[in-house]
């Protein structure tokens, strides 16, 4: 046996102490234990979440630049919306980002000319933390906004309409309690919603469009015009003696198929509402009553006689072949339909 294992070597430390180094025999695999012999082993260490490999599919970290100097900057741009919740109270919120991932950022002025959020640091993976930090944030700050603008097929023409103002006459002749005139939607707006974002700025509308335009793609592999065929009332609820929204069934399984792409590809931009972020599928209707249509009353109405003489109604059929992108109550904008952001035309 080893001498070192009998009389092992000692090792001075403060206050004049001594301390046995204990070693251990190549005889009992200390090629394997021995520090001399093998590299000190590591303890566990939390993976990087924000490391580079989480942002390569991602375009934003492409533009961050490296400076003269050696250090990272980031230019991102940002709604000035979102500034308050970046700053925090009493810029709480960004001196914590800027503390858990070493890095300075500037949220611009309400009076700067550029709306860019400028993230910097001395690592690039500390800008891609943040970067991670902050869209967290944004993504969270705009749940709680409410949306702005809606995708939407334009029924307001043609045999739909015709029918839907039959309808309405029908109903209003009728003389039911609590029905009246103004829970209508009006039939130069009827449509069916494919979408529901919020767009905050000028340029998050310009991207919304130019998304849209990608949207094209799935036109491909469908037979265009789409044809729709509108018959039906049913309404949003359970119970149809207190009713909020009765609306038009839709049935067109080509339209269907499109605007489920559409939802799944708009996810992915960030830009959709809280309701569309946990949609899986789009549900067609057209709206046909609303009871926040009224402007005094909006409590519900009783639907149990509209639906009783009326379920099985007709509106016909229509062609869509384009899509817009409107912005929500505009309709006293302009004199037909609603204030139009963008198209996509096929």
């Amino acid at each position: 046996m080893s001498r070192n294992v009998l009389s092992p070597p000692t090792q001075r430390l403060s206050h004049n102490r001594n301390y046995r180094v204990n070693v251990v025999h190549d005889d009992f695999g200390g090629s394997k234990w021995n520090s001399k012999n093998q590299s000190t082993s590591k303890g566990y260490e939390e993976p990087d979440l924000y490391a580079d490999d989480d942002y390569e599919d991602d375009g934003t970290e492409c533009n961050i630049e490296e400076q003269p100097e050696g250090s990272f900057k980031l230019a991102m741009h940002v709604p000035k919306s979102f500034y308050g919740g970046l700053i925090g109270f009493k810029g709480s919120t960004k001196r914590r980002i800027e503390t858990e991932t070493k890095t300075t950022i500037h949220v611009p002025r309400q009076t700067d000319v550029s709306n860019d959020l400028i993230i910097k640091s001395n690592e690039r993976s500390n800008v891609c933390a943040a970067l991670r930090k902050v869209r967290l944030l944004l993504d969270s700050l705009r749940k709680r906004m409410r949306p702005t603008h809606f995708l939407a097929v334009a029924l307001n023409s043609g045999q739909v309409k015709e029918r839907f103002m039959e309808l309405k006459q029908s109903i209003l002749d009728a003389e039911l309690p609590g029905i009246d005139a103004e829970l209508f939607i009006s039939e130069r707006c009827i449509h069916l919603t494919l979408g529901v974002y919020v767009l905050l700025d000028d340029a998050e509308r310009k991207n919304a469009v130019n998304e849209l335009q990608t949207c094209r793609q799935w036109l491909a592999d469908l037979t265009i015009p789409f044809k729709l065929n509108v018959k039906g009332l049913e309404i949003m609820n359970d119970d149809p003696s207190s009713v909020r929204v009765l609306y038009a069934c839709v049935e067109s399984p080509e339209l269907q198929q499109f605007a489920g792409k559409c939802l799944k590809h708009f996810q992915t931009t960030g830009l959709c509402a809280t309701d569309n972020n946990s949609r899986e599928t789009i549900k067609l209707h057209m709206t046909v009553l609303n009871s926040r249509y009224r402007e005094k009353n909006n409590s519900s109405f009783d639907g149990r006689e509209i639906l009783k003489r009326f379920g099985d109604f007709d509106f016909g059929t229509a062609q869509c072949n384009e899509v817009h992108l409107c912005v929500l109550k505009s309709s006293r904008e302009v004199e037909d339909f609603y204030k139009i952001t963008g198209s996509l035309k096929f």
